[in-house]
């Protein structure tokens, strides 16, 4: 199976995919197969979603019934919806979309609206953790974002691939460096986990320039994404998709791609610099080497950075330990605070080994309101509302209440009264349980921490 099942992150994560449809771009570099959406190729995963006809709601039943899960549960679900830019999507259509999938979790009759279905949620027996998108920078603003948090995202998959306007206009990508950073502020101000997907090799770029980017220019402060996306660019065989532009700068000679060797080189370098608050959620597509035609093609081991690799993933429970090898390194973890920027701040629950059971983000800005913009435990996933009376694991026993507090105890040291958070739907219910109520602003929740600017730590 492509995406097979893992519920070591706290979750799962189902890969959803929306219908086909124009996402706005016309990038040299980009592929495409009759009939799926562009930038994917039929595999398990679009195959799937075609047979359901692009309906999100059936592809997620089939995702349970492939899982072996129960539905009513007490599963965590990670949306991971795919497929062109979600923002460009027509709007009625992303709100029936996204009521149907939190319907498929709710259970009962089916919900008259997006709200009711939203509302549902907070006491689902199957709960909506966390829901990614992906969009291009060019197309979000106020509307878009306010249209985000209607439907209930978490995250957004910004398409970024490069930081260098050159490159940008060579690869015909259709914005500049400046949408960039609009739409990331954009979707800070507004309470959402930002990612970027970037890559590298591509035409008009070169090793220097790609390793500069992933070393220093994505972390300056304008940019400096909570997760990354790296991916070298690739030219697949003709009979999987149409990527003519680029064959043609290739047979020409006018563009090399990444080696295997280059590629795996040039991680080492730049994975040291890479800071531990960072995410990098993966470092190459799931494309068989089989169907690469040029371009860097070996399954990528990300082990062997093990000794360089500081980032969460590469700390996280599953890579440190295992899946099954948490249960006795429990013992002495604490909450630290890492600076990720000027502003925003990344909270750890840290074994003394450094193993990351759970982390979270804050940002504090000189001219806003305290936003909380995330709250993550780790681990293997156990039900919605369970138990874990043995305390193993990082599921139930105090991680994400421990980090949240801090966040309010450091807010509150900064002079900040109240804290705001923007919670998934699934998870409303636990903030409210510590003492979060909605907001006068939509979809926000608040909550006094005056209180706590006494509280030692």
């Amino acid at each position: 199976m492509r995406t097979p099942l893992r519920i070591s992150h706290g979750k799962i994560t189902f890969v959803l995919y929306n219908r086909p449809g124009f996402c706005g771009g016309d990038c040299l570099y980009c592929f495409s197969a009759p009939g799926f959406t562009k930038s994917t190729t039929p595999n398990e995963d679009t195959l799937l979603a075609r047979e359901c006809g692009w309906n999100g709601a059936r592809q997620l039943e089939r995702r349970f019934d492939e899982y072996r899960l129960k539905r009513g549960g007490g599963v965590k679900c990670d949306f991971a919806v795919k497929g062109d830019s979600f923002a460009r999507h027509d709007e009625a259509y992303l709100r029936e979309y996204t009521r149907e999938l939190y319907d498929v979790l709710n259970g009962g009759a089916p919900s008259r609206d997006l709200a009711e279905a939203a509302v549902r949620q907070k006491e689902a027996p199957d709960r909506c953790v966390t829901y990614k998108v992906e969009a291009r920078p060019d197309q979000i603003d106020e509307a878009k974002c306010r249209l985000f948090m209607e439907l209930g995202v978490t995250t957004v998959e910004l398409g970024v691939q490069s930081l260098d306007d050159e490159v940008l206009a060579r690869i015909m990508r259709g914005h500049g460096t400046e949408s960039v950073r609009l739409a990331t502020r954009l979707l800070r101000e507004r309470g959402f986990e930002v990612c970027y997907q970037m890559m590298v090799g591509l035409p008009g770029s070169n090793r220097d320039l790609d390793r500069d980017t992933l070393r220093t220019t994505l972390w300056r402060e304008e940019y400096a994404p909570d997760a990354v996306k790296i991916y070298p660019c690739l030219l697949l065989d003709a009979k999987v998709a149409a990527q003519e532009r680029l064959r043609e700068l290739w047979r020409r000679g006018e563009w090399r791609p990444v080696t295997d060797d280059e590629y795996v080189a040039m991680l080492g370098e730049c994975y040291r610099d890479i800071p531990r608050w960072v995410h990098v959620n993966r470092i190459q597509r799931i494309i068989p080497a089989g169907k690469i035609e040029a371009g860097a093609a070996r399954e990528t081991d990300r082990g062997q950075f093990d000794d360089v690799a500081r980032c969460l993933w590469q700390r996280s429970p599953a890579q440190r330990l295992g899946e099954d090898g948490l249960e006795d390194r429990m013992e002495g973890w604490r909450v630290k605070v890492v600076c990720q920027g000027g502003e925003r701040y990344c909270f750890e629950a840290l074994t003394p080994d450094d193993v990351v059971l759970g982390y979270g983000r804050l940002d504090l800005p000189r001219d806003g309101a305290a936003m909380i913009r995330d709250v993550r435990a780790l681990g293997n996933m156990l039900p919605v509302g369970g138990a874990n009376p043995l305390g193993r694991g990082c599921q139930h026993v105090g991680i994400g209440t421990s980090l949240l507090e801090a966040m309010e105890i450091a807010a509150a040291r900064e002079g900040f009264r109240t804290v705001g958070v923007r919670p998934s739907f699934g998870t409303a219910g636990w903030f409210e349980k510590r003492g979060y109520t909605p907001s006068a602003t939509p979809f926000f929740h608040s909550k006094d921490v005056a209180a706590r600017r006494m509280v030692r730590r």
